[in-house]
Parts: structure tokens; C-alpha cells; sequence
């Protein structure tokens, strides 16, 4: 997979002409500038008009590159974050934050852990020497270790008490079954119990390599003060050793299958059916987005639910079909899943599986210019929220530069919008949808939901 973004690098450096840290490339149209230092460590920065700054070290890690072995092990390392490192201790850390008037936050998802730190702009190139500590000079002792694990276990059993994040971790399990992406981001408790120094050490010696890692920041800083305090940090990481390739990530592929947690003592059912789709990579990314709107969604804390644009707003609301329910699009960096989440009453499951599969469909043979409209307007308002605030902007800006090394500026992303037609969403749906096996996860009192057989009946009409 690393092969493909290695390739996709070098086709993004020379087309924005950038060569390693002597040059900063801008991309055309936009307030972003990328530079790639010698080792691998790329640098770019969104410019804003704001006080604050967020700066984050995007770094390619996750369950996709664990294995049965070191799965968990990623979220385990979050966890020393804020702990100190070999050269300042928790309690220097603290207080160098609270000096430099800081906030870090760190968060880990299946592809990406992103290291972030929010500060005045005046500040920012103090802050990549921060994230540089977490990275390179983690202090993991047997104490600290064992502290963290109780912690993990307590988080362990809230999360499994979340029935939305079970649901999740289900539905990928189900999609993804046999790949790397089936495991969720916490690992198992009996590996939790074999993490020590020598396997972390070693596993981030691994992984935490610097082609794998994007320093994004937004802000009115200066994009050569922060490709300055990057290589006096960063630029002495060695970059990957020579006949040590890309991490072979095994399969990603899609499944086809159901799990059902049936739980009677639940008040209210929480499922999702979701399809194979484009990943944040692909070109027909925007288009799915423009999908995910057409469908709408709904709460019940809503008000005039009659009179909502999409059609199973319209029906849920009417008849009360559930407590809400929201179109799903989960984009990783090759594949993704698109479809809906509800959580809805025992009773009322078939009703509202049979008029989401409707609606969907209406997406493959019916879809209007006035749906494409509407579906284009609400995208630009979400794509618009990734530039509203630097810490947004900057996470954004580090997930799209690993992605696809490049961040399009934000009238041009209006412009491929701008240009979608309604037979193109039409083919896409007709492709990703029409007659299509989905990935069904089910949590709760579900008596009444149809089986799978019955849920991919629906997935196609006669036509004449």
C-alpha cells in the first residue's frame, strides 16, 4: 500500500516543485505550502487570520499496521503522551504548556494518530519540539505501564458501554473481516497485559518513521519558521533504512455479512447497513459525499420534520419511525463505507429499513437535478467547516497531505462540485448500491429487524 504513496509522493513533489527542504512548493490558488525535508518528514501550513495556532504531527499508524501480535499497541502509546519524556518529565511538560499557554490533545483512529497542539501563533514553532518529544523520547518505565493499563481498561469498559461505539467496531469487524481494518482501535485486554518497553520501543522504531509522518499547522505563522524549527527536531530522525520496504498491510477488502448483538434490556436498537465505497484517496470521494447529503438525516429533537427535504426525513418524521438516524461515510485512504445509522424502537425496525432502502434505490434510478442541488450545497458546508477553525483546518490539512499529498484549495474543491452532474451520481450509485451485498451490524432489542437475506432483496428493482 506504502509503494502507491511513496509513488504518489514524488508525482505531488514535482508537480508543485518541491525538492526536499530546499524548496517550498505552493500549491496554485490557496494559502497552503508544502515542503518535504530530506529524511521523509513532510511540513505544510494553512494560513489564517487568527490569534490561535493549532499545530499536529499526522503520523500514518494505527490498527491498519498492527498485528494480532501488537494490535492495541498504538492506542497504548497515546496514553504516554502527556507523560513526559526522556529529556523532560511530566511535570517539565506541564508546565512548559502552560508557559507557551497550550493545549495538547492526542487521538488515534484506524489509519491515522494525530498529535495536536493549540497555542498563540507567536508560539508555534515551539510546539514541533513538543511533538518531537512524544515521538522520539517516550519515558516508558514498568510504573507508568502499569498505571496506563488500569486507566486503558477503565476506558476498555466505558467504550463498551457505549452502544454506538460497539455498533461501530461491530460493523467494521463484519465489513472488513480477515483485513487488518476489522480490529478496533483499543486492542484486547490479554495483550494489554503483554505490552512492555521493549515491545513498544520497538514497534515505534518500527512504524513511527518519518516518510510516515505530515507536521500540519494553521495559522498566520510563517510557513519557513516552521519548516526551520521541523528540521532542527524532525530532520535528525532517520529515515527508512535501505532494503527495508513498505509495511506489507495484507488485504483490504469488503464482506458482504451481518453480526447481530440482540439485547433486549436496551431501550432502543442501534444499526447501520453500509456498502463497499470510494476511499478518501479516490477521485469519487466528493461524489459520495454529494450521496451522504441527498439521503439528510434527522433527529427527533427536530422541529417541522413534514416539511424536510429528503424523503425518509419526511417518512421517520411523520409516522415516527425512530429516534434518529444519519447517512454513514466512513472514508479510509483505499476503501471506505457508506450507508446509514439509525436507532430506532424494536418494533419499528422493518419500516425504516424498508424506506432507507427506498430512498437509496430512488439514488440509482430516479435521482433529480433539484436532490444533486441540495446535495452539493449541504457538502460545500461541510467541506467549508474543514477551513473554519485552525484546529479543523490543520487536522484536515495533515490527513489530506498523507492521503493524497496535496490539500486543494477550497474554490477549486467548489469548482469539481460545481461541475457534478446528476448522471454521473446516478452511475455511482447504480454501482456502489444497485444490487450490492451490505455490511449489517445490529446492537439491541432486535426482533423485528429483517434478516440479511431479506436486506439485500431490497437492494434492487425490477425495471422495465
Amino acid at each position: 500500500m506504502f509503494k502507491s504513496i511513496l509513488k504518489s509522493i514524488s508525482i505531488t513533489v514535482s508537480r508543485i516543485s518541491v525538492r526536499h527542504e530546499t524548496c517550498a512548493g505552493r500549491v496554485p490558488g490557496s494559502f497552503t505550502k508544502l515542503t518535504s525535508l530530506k529524511n521523509g518528514v513532510k511540513v505544510a501550513t494553512q494560513t489564517m487570520e487568527s490569534p490561535l495556532a493549532c499545530v499536529t504531527l499526522a503520523v500514518a499508524c494505527g490498527p491498519l499496521y498492527e498485528t494480532a501480535c501488537t494490535h492495541g499497541l498504538t492506542h497504548f502509546i497515546e496514553h504516554f503522551a502527556f507523560k513526559g519524556s526522556r529529556c523532560v518529565g511530566e511535570e517539565q511538560l506541564t508546565k512548559d504548556l502552560i508557559d507557551l499557554n497550550a493545549k495538547m490533545t492526542v487521538h488515534t483512529s484506524r489509519e491515522l494518530q494525530v498529535f495536536s497542539v493549540v497555542l498563540p501563533v507567536d508560539n508555534a514553532p515551539k510546539a514541533v519540539e513538543k511533538l518531537c518529544n512524544v515521538i522520539s523520547g517516550l519515558d516508558i518505565n514498568d510504573n507508568k505501564i502499569n498505571k496506563e493499563r488500569e486507566n486503558i481498561c477503565r476506558e476498555l469498559a466505558d467504550t463498551d458501554a457505549d452502544p454506538k461505539q460497539v455498533l461501530f467496531d461491530y460493523l467494521n469487524a463484519t465489513a472488513f473481516q480477515g483485513t487488518p481494518l476489522a480490529q478496533r482501535v483499543i486492542g484486547p485486554s490479554e495483550n494489554l497485559q503483554r505490552f512492555d518497553a521493549d515491545i513498544t520501543s520497538t514497534f515505534m522504531c518500527e512504524n513511527y518513521t518519518p516518510y510516515r509522518m505530515c507536521i500540519a499547522s494553521a495559522g498566520s505563522m510563517d510557513h519557513n519558521a516552521m519548516v526551520r524549527a521541523a528540521k532542527a527536531t524532525f530532520g535528525c530522525l532517520e529515515s527508512m533504512p535501505r532494503g527495508r520496504g513498505a509495511p506489507d498491510l495484507g488485504p483490504t477488502r469488503f464482506t458482504g455479512s451481518q453480526v447481530l448483538y440482540r439485547d433486549d434490556s436496551m431501550p432502543f436498537c442501534h444499526a447501520a447497513i453500509t456498502f463497499e465505497a470510494a476511499g478518501y484517496s479516490s477521485a469519487d470521494y466528493y461524489k459520495m459525499l454529494v450521496l451522504q447529503h441527498v439521503v439528510g438525516s434527522w433527529d427527533r429533537s427536530q422541529g417541522r420534520g413534514e416539511e424536510q427535504a429528503p424523503p425518509v426525513a419526511k417518512w421517520v418524521a411523520l409516522d415516527k419511525l425512530c429516534e434518529r438516524y444519519k447517512p454513514v461515510y466512513v472514508a479510509y485512504r483505499d476503501i471506505g463505507l457508506w450507508g446509514v445509522y439509525f436507532v430506532a424502537d424494536k418494533w419499528k425496525l422493518d419500516e425504516i429499513v424498508t424506506r432507507v432502502q427506498d430512498q437509496w434505490m430512488e439514488l440509482c434510478t430516479v435521482l433529480s437535478d433539484k436532490d444533486v442541488q441540495r446535495g452539493c450545497n449541504l457538502a460545500k458546508l461541510a467541506l467549508a467547516r474543514e477551513y473554519a477553525s485552525v484546529v479543523r483546518s490543520a487536522h484536515a490539512l495533515g490527513k489530506q497531505v498523507l492521503y493524497r499529498c496535496l490539500r486543494l484549495p477550497l474554490d477549486e474543491v467548489f469548482g469539481i462540485l460545481a461541475k457534478l452532474e446528476k448522471k454521473e451520481l446516478r452511475a455511482l450509485a447504480d454501482r456502489c448500491l444497485y444490487d450490492r451485498c451490505p455490511a449489517v451490524a445490529v446492537v439491541g432489542p432486535s426482533e423485528t429487524m429483517p434478516d440479511y437475506v431479506r436486506i439485500r432483496s431490497g437492494m434492487w428493482w425490477l425495471r422495465l
